[in-house]
């Protein structure tokens, strides 16, 4: 799907918005769908029943258990994002694409995967703690499609990166092109947004006194909205998404250790 991805816009995405294009998959639709079910799958239905006899026997405690479960799905979530986003990336960076020229860094990549993957194992604990609280793994994908997803879509109207992992994938392209570790001299560009903004005060100051009408405007795509994300910043999503990871991964733990088995 990423190849084709790839192929697809390669002559017409700049590197920064195609690495977003390809990461969309994984943070909105349809690996979504694969990684809730891989966590509402980690501890519910036949599989409990096979490990109860060696739970309750006591050979391996219930941490070990839960804990085991999650970090042998987190480790295939990653394995199985990065595999199938880093040679696309690299392709699509290096490569000599025809086109728009774009410019994007090292350790902005470094960090959009770091906060990527942080996001991923957030939504797989969002599945876990379904699935033990529910025991049946459908009835946990089932909700967390048709309740927690249009409520991401909701808040996605709000632009709260921090929340909404499709707002994050609509702002990932300016952490692709920031330096994060080494910070570039400043350029003196910055007085062309206020010629612009000067520019578009005139325009409509004319059309106003000529009566002449707003021409339509176009409605901008997916990740063309990058005004709403000039702000953003990886340290508040990251500690937003790991502390929901932390308290995720511990409420499967507390509803599992109170469980008859």
């Amino acid at each position: 799907m990423n190849f084709l991805t790839l192929l697809g816009w390669w002559r017409i995405l700049p590197d920064a918005i195609l690495i977003s294009s390809l990461i969309f998959p994984f943070l909105v639709f349809p690996w979504f769908v694969v990684i809730i079910t891989l966590g509402a799958a980690a501890v519910g239905g036949a599989r409990l029943e096979t490990v109860a006899d060696g739970i309750l026997s006591r050979p391996i405690t219930r941490l070990e258990f839960v804990f085991s479960s999650w970090l042998a799905r987190a480790i295939t979530v990653l394995a199985v994002f990065l595999l199938a986003v880093l040679p696309t990336t690299l392709i699509g960076v290096y490569a000599d694409r025809p086109a728009p020229q774009d410019q994007v860094t090292l350790d902005g990549v470094l960090i959009a995967f770091l906060v990527v993957v942080v996001v991923l194992w957030s939504i797989l604990s969002l599945g876990f703690l379904l699935g033990v609280l529910f025991r049946s793994g459908w009835i946990a994908v089932l909700l967390a499609l048709f309740v927690w997803y249009p409520i991401n879509g909701l808040l996605a109207t709000f632009h709260l990166e921090e929340v909404s992992p499709i707002s994050l994938n609509q702002g990932i392209p300016i952490i692709l092109r920031q330096h994060w570790f080494l910070q570039e001299p400043e350029k003196e560009t910055k007085k062309i947004p206020d010629f612009l903004a000067l520019q578009k005060q005139f325009e409509d100051f004319m059309r106003s006194f000529t009566g002449t009408p707003e021409p339509p405007r176009r409605q901008r795509g997916f990740f063309e909205d990058l005004e709403s994300y000039q702000d953003i910043s990886p340290v508040r999503v990251f500690l937003s998404y790991g502390f929901t990871l932390v308290a995720l991964v511990f409420g499967g733990y507390l509803l599992f250790y109170w469980r008859d088995l």
